[in-house]
């Protein structure tokens, strides 16, 4: 007779309640490595989560919810099989998936917030330093592509999520601050969306950037006050100005020394990105849901990225201590072809403040 797939058998020695009581019992390592949080952090997400309305779902307790959802979340893992690792339903799984992640959502006014006008000039950028002409930005905007499934009822989904790669995703922007925080999250465009078309209509929907400061961007972006990028023609990419920034006194002119320090500052957005994927394995192998879960599931995973080094920077904790993730390299994030259509004016006053940063690197090289 054939099995039912949807139940489980509770047959095991160790229920999934007994199993993740046991781990946030002082095992640190396993704790990290199986939810991606230090067993302190879990346990004040699940106390953050229950002020946010959590609450325990039957037989399920709020520990055992949010560590499903961080299974699913960090490593990609289908619903099936965590629910056959902690003894429950595949129905039971989703729906503990559902609430928290819409509590998980209602933590994003906490933990991610656009800077006000009073924002203070960050140490990477402040004097003394080699990137102090920069004192004024606030950080680096950029795209990365996620995997993304479109609902199968869009008959136009298919070629409006085809990214230049030729396969399916989302196109998610983000501002980021120099710490690797992220400061606005834009997510659920399709792939074939270019990069400042969606941050043209961020701005449209409440994205502020305050006067006298800007964010750092690539060459897919229109140049502007608010929006600084690098000049174009000229070598950009870390790789390419290698060689000119061992010494830097042979750079060929003051544009390609203000490519470098651009290129160095800005790739804090691209590390971010990188971190994300790897420590939520879901933003690299997206699974199955509709959507509108899919961009919800994004924003949740960069909520849960401010948590985590919000909590470690109080407990003296650096992200490299306990995590190490790479440089992100998409290179289906924006089109440099392309740089948008902004006001002159706006372009004049971009063109502007990057010529006197130039002249100003220049002279102090």
């Amino acid at each position: 007779m054939r099995d039912n797939w949807n139940e489980v058998r509770n047959d095991m020695k160790v229920t999934g309640k007994e199993w993740i009581l046991n781990i946030l019992d002082n095992h640190h390592h396993r704790c990290y490595e199986s939810f991606r949080l230090s067993t302190d952090n879990f346990n004040i997400l699940c106390d953050e989560l229950r002020e946010k309305g959590l609450v325990s779902n039957g037989d399920v307790i709020i520990e055992e919810q949010v560590a499903m959802f961080l299974h699913i979340v960090g490593h990609a893992t289908d619903m099936r099989k965590v629910g056959e690792d902690f003894q429950h339903s595949t129905e039971t799984v989703w729906r503990c998936f559902n609430k928290v992640l819409h509590c998980v959502l209602l933590m994003q006014s906490d933990y991610i917030k656009l800077p006000g006008s009073n924002a203070p000039i960050h140490p990477e950028v402040s004097e003394g330093t080699i990137y102090a002409p920069f004192k004024d930005a606030l950080g680096a905007v950029d795209g990365t592509h996620i995997l993304a499934f479109p609902d199968r009822d869009d008959e136009f989904s298919k070629e409006r999520f085809c990214n230049s790669k030729h396969g399916y995703s989302q196109n998610v922007m983000a501002a980021v601050d120099f710490d690797g925080n992220f400061l606005a999250v834009v997510a659920g465009w399709e792939g074939s969306a270019h990069d400042n078309s969606i941050l043209r209509k961020a701005m449209e929907d409440g994205f502020v950037v305050p006067s006298g400061k800007y964010y750092l961007v690539d060459g897919g972006y229109a140049n502007t006050s608010e929006f600084l990028g690098p000049y174009r023609g000229r070598p950009y990419q870390l790789a390419e100005l290698c060689a000119q920034s061992q010494n830097q006194n042979q750079y060929e002119c003051p544009e390609d020394l203000f490519n470098d320090r651009h290129a160095q500052l800005r790739n804090i957005v691209e590390k971010t990105f990188g971190i994300l994927k790897t420590r939520f394995k879901i933003c690299q192998w997206m699974r199955k849901y509709k959507f509108k879960t899919q961009t919800k599931v994004v924003i949740a995973c960069c909520v849960l990225h401010n948590f985590i080094k919000h909590r470690n920077r109080l407990q003296g904790v650096s992200d490299e201590e306990l995590f190490n993730g790479p440089v992100e390299n998409d290179l289906a994030c924006g089109d440099d072809s392309i740089v948008g259509d902004m006001g002159a004016s706006d372009t004049q006053q971009g063109d502007h403040l990057r010529s006197s940063i130039k002249n100003i690197l220049w002279a102090t090289r």
